[in-house]
């Protein structure tokens, strides 16, 4: 420790025990107050809790750690099964805290050291892992307590600690794996005591070191053990050798985060992502980011051993973590990038620990003055994440999920995609017993083996299929296969020749019966509630996105009611990008000869189509998407284009037909109302109108039937 770099005063929170008792109560009390009352909407959050519930078999790697350490929890703290592992998250992130807190302590004083994590303490990803049933809190204890043992050989050098980190680092592995991450560091931390041993003696700690390691890691043969039992929840089943160690090392993802990646080329998205990660940083240490410079020059300056090592750490675990996982940075895959970010922070973290004692000494700063300061930047970060980070009031999974279930008669055979749908599904069948009637598929596991012989054992009446790469034909097997009919959520994917009724918030396929209108028996806590996070949100959009499901199939049913188009203005509010509920607005009233309200939403429907597509851009989406959307935008611009005719004005719809072509020059129907608009104005331009639209459309039979006419002329 550095001469000077700490000052001990009489007075409030004069010790380290005082100053970390105090983050216990205050943070603590803060972030109960905080948690989601059951199953929080985001990520793998349903199907951990599933796998603690049944001591299950979690995704690739398996995180057996966090699946026997949340079922222990569970047995202790109170609540429901959901929230009882949000609770034990929250106590994995304020130990997190502690472990990160007093070595700070020991090294830039109290006041500086009791900033910094508090406002750490208010990070809204931090705030998010330590509310949710996931493994990243205990992750980021883990961590702490790995740079704590690599910081304390500034002060001795021990074999024992060296050990007693391989070990942790072991099993801190059997958790998550991109703890490796952090790995650079450790080894800087314990470099210099490594090259002033001998030889000899350097090699006994490596290889002693090793064997704690491999008792650590060695946790993952519950996997084995396990998966031989045939649990409920037994993913990708590594009962042999060869899958077992398939999963331990991801192999089916390589050395990618997630599948998503693979779609582009290496480092294609790095300064995209490094961009989201510097608002990250500035949403969540704003004026502190000064501090954290000032400490980043202190630490060069005064320790250049702890420099490197925690640069190492901001560097791997931060750019180059981004860097390796290459995901587009759409809601989505930030949403699950966001996470890794906590540990490129801690770097921060320490930084402006360091930076606010380097400035208190330089300016020889009070006290108060100090705590001023320090106050005013954990202010801002409460003052602009506690809003948005407090879940008491989420009940957005369950209810969807519930809400799902209404919609679902008996024994039907349910398929759902996106993870947050379908753990969510699994947990209220699994933790909460209900609707046991019904079989869950997991569209993107039914061409699986493992999943389809797991689900011979326990669902021995469901019949699967490939419903994930399938086509046509899987889908109608699947269907013929399991009486009770078949049935998908909103998220779900199938083949568009797939006759599918709209059934409130699911699809009912292969259908004959009329839409059953599930409206009433909903529960809407959630449009007045906390939907702060993506996979909240997306779950709330799927209730916009039923009511334009049933829209569709009544505008091409005999046509739209008032009370659906008041439903499909509710749907804009639910969610504002989804451009179709204005389109059938529009449908809705041309249909009752209201032009202008009619042009009104055919002409907001083609800006959230425009709207996309620069997000579209911006987000590196894959070129079919924006192909879609480009089409699907032309298409609104015509109708727009109708109205303006309708309502008087020629230059406008001249305008929204080009505005058509410009989105899809392929758009048959825009060069064919412009031959319309210009019939009696000016035949050469109408007949290359109907020529081109000919061109595009053989069969176009207006258009062939005018150019007939003008011919004969």
């Amino acid at each position: 420790m550095e001469q000077g770099e700490q000052k001990v005063k009489k007075g409030f929170l004069d010790s380290p025990l005082q100053a970390a008792a105090f983050i216990f109560v205050s943070v603590g009390l803060l972030w109960v107050y905080c948690l989601p009352p059951g199953l929080a909407p985001y990520r793998d959050a349903g199907e951990m809790a599933c796998d603690a519930y049944t001591m299950g078999i979690a995704h690739q790697p398996g995180y057996p750690l966090y699946i026997l350490s949340a079922k222990l929890a569970a047995l202790i703290l109170p609540g429901n099964f959901a929230y009882k592992l949000n609770f034990f998250s929250a106590l994995g992130g304020l130990a997190a805290l502690l472990a990160l807190y007093f070595p700070l302590a020991a090294r830039f004083g109290i006041l500086p050291s009791l900033a910094a994590v508090l406002l750490f303490s208010l990070n809204f990803t931090m705030q998010t892992i330590s509310s949710v049933s996931e493994m990243y809190a205990l992750n980021l204890f883990l961590v702490s307590v790995l740079l704590w043992i690599a910081l304390s050989f500034e002060e001795s050098w021990s074999r024992r600690r060296l050990w007693l980190g391989a070990y942790l680092l072991g099993l801190a592995m059997t958790n998550r794996m991109d703890i490796v991450l952090i790995s650079p560091a450790l080894l800087l931390g314990v470099w210099p005591g490594l090259k002033r041993s001998t030889f000899t003696a350097a090699a006994k700690i490596i290889f002693g070191g090793a064997l704690f390691w491999l008792a650590g890691f060695s946790l993952y043969l519950y996997l084995l053990i396990r998966s031989g039992a045939n649990p409920q929840f037994d993913w990708s089943h590594p009962a042999d050798l060869y899958t077992f160690l398939g999963v331990i090392t991801r192999r089916s993802y390589g050395s990618t985060l997630d599948l998503i990646s693979k779609n582009y080329a290496v480092g294609e998205l790095f300064w995209a992502n490094i961009k989201y990660y510097g608002f990250h940083l500035a949403r969540n240490f704003n004026a502190a980011l000064v501090f954290a410079v000032v400490g980043l020059f202190s630490e060069f300056t005064r320790n250049r051993g702890r420099f490197y090592m925690f640069a190492a750490l901001f560097i791997v675990s931060g750019p180059g973590f981004l860097f390796m996982a290459n995901m587009p940075p759409n809601p989505h895959a930030r949403a699950i990038v966001e996470p890794n970010y906590l540990l490129p922070d801690l770097a921060v973290v320490l930084w402006v620990a360091a930076g606010l004692a380097f400035t208190a000494r330089r300016l020889d700063a009070p006290r108060w003055a100090v705590a001023a300061v320090a106050a005013v930047f954990v202010a801002l970060a409460a003052w602009h994440n506690f809003p948005s980070s407090n879940r008491r009031e989420l009940f957005a999974a369950e209810d969807w999920g519930e809400d799902v279930m209404k919609s679902a008669p008996q024994s039907a055979s349910l398929v759902a995609k996106k993870d947050v749908q379908l753990f969510t599904i699994w947990y209220l069948q699994t933790a909460r017993g209900l609707r046991p009637d019904l079989k869950a598929v997991a569209q993107g596991l039914s061409g699986a083996k493992w999943y389809q012989d797991s689900k011979r054992l326990w669902r021995p009446e469901l019949k699967l299929s490939n419903l994930n790469t399938g086509g046509a034909q899987d889908w109608e097997n699947f269907s013929s296969d399991n009486p009770g009919g078949v049935y998908a959520t909103m998220d779900a994917e199938f083949p568009k020749t797939i006759p599918a009724l709209p059934r409130g918030l699911i699809y009912g396929l292969y259908q004959n019966e009329k839409p059953l209108d599930m409206w009433r028996f909903y529960n809407f806590r959630w449009l007045g509630g906390g939907y702060n996070d993506f996979f909240a949100k997306d779950l709330g959009a799927s209730y916009a996105q039923s009511i334009v499901a049933r829209a569709a199939w009544l505008n091409n049913n005999g046509g739209l009611s008032v009370e659906e188009a008041g439903r499909l203005k509710l749907a804009r509010i639910m969610d504002p990008d989804l451009p179709e509920a204005a389109l059938y607005l529009g449908f809705y009233y041309s249909a009752v000869n209201d032009w202008v309200l009619a042009g009104k939403y055919f002409h907001r429907s083609a800006g959230v189509y425009e709207r996309l597509l620069i997000l579209a851009a911006e987000y590196y989406t894959l070129p079919s998407l924006k192909a879609s959307l480009a089409k699907s935008g032309a298409y609104a611009w015509v109708n727009y284009g109708v109205a303006l005719e309708k309502t008087g004005d020629p230059q406008g719809a001249e305008k929204a037909y080009k505005s058509a072509l410009a989105s899809n020059p392929d758009m048959a129907d825009a060069h064919y109302n412009m031959a319309i608009l210009y019939w009696t104005k000016d035949p050469r331009r109408v007949y290359e109108e109907l020529q081109a639209t000919l061109r595009i459309n053989p069969n176009h039979q207006q258009a062939a039937y005018y150019l007939s006419r003008i011919k004969s002329k």
